[in-house]
């Protein structure tokens, strides 16, 4: 039964991308000098607001915070989220490593192997590994430890990477086209030191800058919903829509 557990692993995978398959904004984005920032955002209450215009606080009714920032760069946006993902993983334990692409499973010996070719869907798994492919989306679970890599794209508007087991998962994605988008979600089994179990951010902006960064930190168990109001509001301050 092992060979079916290791589908039922990457099942479950597959189901997590569906929050973080990148959509991309088509229509180019205007620079802003400071941010407009709405009064409320889902269950996120605005909180404070800089005087400068760069940042605004929110917090969410399960305890949840969240943080919109205006931060303007020169050369490469990975020089400023960098230091923001650094911060993110100090709030939570270790991530799960990503693992190495596994090596096709042997051919079928007995009867708990299984080997699907379909039309846009490819399943092969042993009772060690299993490679399962869906559209674009292409899974690698390992038995040996629970855990699953995930790796897709989505017609050329931006690719996806998760890597999760039994602890946490590790969750990005990058948009093609006119603008910078990227997110990032770390999410933990065991709270990190202050009780969150879920961070991450939605940056997005013109390419050359400056980017609104929505990061947010969560103690709920769930982070799908938190999220999708991080990224409702980004995309909602990065248009200008107070």
């Amino acid at each position: 039964m092992k060979t079916f557990a290791l589908i039922a692993i990457s099942v479950s995978a597959l189901a997590v991308t569906g929050c973080v398959r990148p959509g991309g904004h088509r229509t180019p984005l205007k620079p802003l000098a400071q941010l407009n920032c709405p009064e409320s955002q889902g269950s996120f209450q605005r909180t404070g607001v800089a005087p400068d215009g760069k940042s605004c606080d929110y917090a969410g009714s399960d305890g949840a915070k969240l943080q919109l920032k205006l931060v303007s760069f020169t050369g490469d946006a990975d020089a400023v989220l960098s230091p923001v993902e650094t911060q993110m993983q100090s709030m939570l334990p270790p991530p799960p490593a990503a693992p190495a692409s596994n090596p096709p499973p042997t051919p079928p010996t007995d009867k708990d192997n299984v080997n699907i070719d379909l039309p846009g869907i490819s399943i092969h798994a042993d009772d060690k590994n299993a490679n399962v492919h869906v559209g674009n989306v292409h899974i690698d679970a390992d038995g040996h430890d629970n855990s699953a890599h995930i790796r897709g794209g989505d017609h050329g508007r931006g690719q996806f990477t998760v890597d999760a087991n039994d602890s946490g998962a590790v969750v990005r994605a990058r948009s093609f086209g006119p603008n910078f988008e990227e997110s990032l979600i770390l999410v933990s089994k065991t709270p990190g030191p202050d009780g969150w179990r879920s961070v991450g951010y939605e940056a997005l902006g013109p390419k050359a800058g400056p980017l609104v960064i929505a990061s947010f930190q969560s103690k709920a168990d769930e982070h799908e919903e938190v999220f999708n109001e991080v990224k409702a509001l980004a995309r909602r301050t990065a248009r200008g829509r107070g």
